[in-house]
């Protein structure tokens, strides 16, 4: 799928900001009085919160108490008493040697016969704040106008905002037809070669946010020799691999050629930071991006031109170096204890209304479920479009999710946030996911009795989405 000239990117980029509109709409709109059905008669009322990327995890202990004496550290009679040490403000080296023993460990030797790289801390830059703003810098270094970027099915929802300000096209090649979800290596190889020079990078989600896949390392090596024989530059969005587990970084790949063994790590640049995996908060968080490319890693550095303060230099390290791993294994068990729990209740709807009425997407456990629902259904309904879906989600159950339009996906289907849904900001429950999925269930049987979208809508009392 291939998007149109800039104008196509900006369209994308307006679609995002409708659905966004619409939403407030919506919920201005929908009658307090007015329950949603569950099963068995039960009903609930307000909106249930399943769009947002909150883990709902608290940060570490013993990080939190290694904050506690960083932010006493901070306090001005004890700076000006002991002082604090020179250092570079734009890109602090005891941030970069955080980086590269924590955050991109997973580099080296991260499976049985996979060597991997040990990454050097010369080989890291960061940023304060997040990793998106250091994905748009990465990004930026790389594009050319009337340009194209190739980007999987799948990618962030909001990816289409950081990109419209570019002037380039994104061509979208087709996750695998079935439910796993996979990059297809073969629809990426001919999308490259359709667009040849006119490619500037391959933007890249691994592991995937939407939807996480497991990837063989053999799977791996195949999508790494499509991405070398290319060519061109790689960036890897890889916020969610402390979330995941079992997860091969794809920098961490060598591909064999006819003029010798070829680094994914020399030809890419890996973006992650600590907000997802450390749940890091404000003035903790950063961007990290990590490369074997010295020259591009200068470009990179030449546009993080916003600099670290000294106080929050002080608390990045106090999370980074004070995370111990069992901390991710315990999120990581729990992550797939509620995204097991998850697929139980799909299946349970499924028992009720027929075994493909929703299709889970990959195969691997994360804070989101991706899911489509039958054709059929949704034709009967008049749900046109994911977009459709979102709303008649919103209107029809009072779940709030994101549809799998914004993800460049053709496909009717929503994300989830099944790790963590909420009622509204700092209530996030892992306990609220059975009131997400009764919801979901009461809406089927609604649709399944013969409602339609436009029925529903008009049972509210909401006008229909302009077209």
């Amino acid at each position: 799928m291939t998007t149109g000239p800039g104008h196509a990117e900006r369209a994308a980029a307006a679609l995002i900001l409708r659905s966004e509109e619409r939403k407030k709409e919506l919920r201005r709109q929908l009658p307090e009085s007015v329950p949603f059905l569950g099963r068995s008669g039960r009903r609930y009322h307000g909106v249930l919160d399943a769009y947002h990327g909150e883990t709902g995890f608290e940060i570490d202990p013993a990080a939190a108490r290694a904050l506690r004496r960083a932010w006493n550290d901070l306090a001005p009679h004890r700076i000006r008493r002991r002082g604090l040490p020179d250092y570079d403000k734009r890109q602090p080296l005891e941030l970069r040697e955080s980086a590269a023993a924590h955050l991109f460990d997973r580099l080296h030797r991260p499976a049985d016969g996979v060597a991997g790289v040990r990454v050097r801390p010369e080989e890291v830059v960061v940023c304060p704040y997040s990793s998106m703003l250091m994905l748009e810098e990465v990004i930026a270094t790389v594009v050319r106008p009337g340009g194209v970027i190739v980007c999987p099915e799948g990618f962030y929802k909001n990816f289409a905002t950081h990109i419209a300000k570019f002037d380039v096209r994104v061509v979208v090649p087709e996750a695998t037809p079935d439910d796993s979800f996979r990059i297809d290596p073969m629809a990426l190889a001919r999308e490259l070669e359709r667009h040849g020079d006119a490619v500037c990078a391959v933007l890249l989600t691994l592991p995937g946010n939407p939807v996480v896949t497991r990837y063989s390392s053999d799977e791996l090596r195949e999508l790494a020799a499509v991405l070398v024989a290319a060519d061109v530059p790689v960036v890897c969005d890889m916020a969610f691999d402390r979330i995941v587990g079992g997860h091969i970084p794809l920098a961490a790949l060598e591909v064999p050629t006819a003029q010798g063994p070829v680094r994914l790590y020399d030809r890419m640049v890996s973006v992650t930071g600590n907000s997802k995996g450390y749940n890091a908060f404000g003035p903790c968080k950063l961007g990290a991006a990590c490369s074997g490319d010295s020259r591009w890693l200068e470009r990179i550095r030449a546009r993080l031109t916003i600099a670290f303060q000294r106080e929050s230099t002080h608390l990045v390290r106090a999370v980074l170096d004070h995370t111990p791993d069992a901390y991710f294994e315990h999120n990581r068990k729990l992550v797939r204890e509620q995204f097991d729990t998850a697929l139980e209740r799909i299946a349970a709807i499924n028992a009720e209304f027929g075994s493909n009425t929703l299709r889970p997407l990959g195969s691997g456990a994360s804070m989101f479920l991706s899911v489509v629902a039958d054709s059929a259904l949704l034709d009967a309904a008049g749900v046109g479009d994911s977009a459709a879906l979102e709303d008649l989600l919103l209107a029809g159950a009072g779940i709030d999710s994101v549809a799998l339009g914004r993800t460049g996906s053709p496909r009717r289907g929503v994300r989830l946030n099944v790790l963590a849904p909420r009622r509204g900001p700092g209530t996030e429950s892992r306990e609220l996911i059975d009131e997400l999925f009764d919801r979901l269930g009461g809406l089927v049987a609604d649709l399944a009795g013969g409602a339609t979208y436009r029925d529903i809508l008009r049972r509210r009392g909401i006008a229909e989405p302009p077209a």
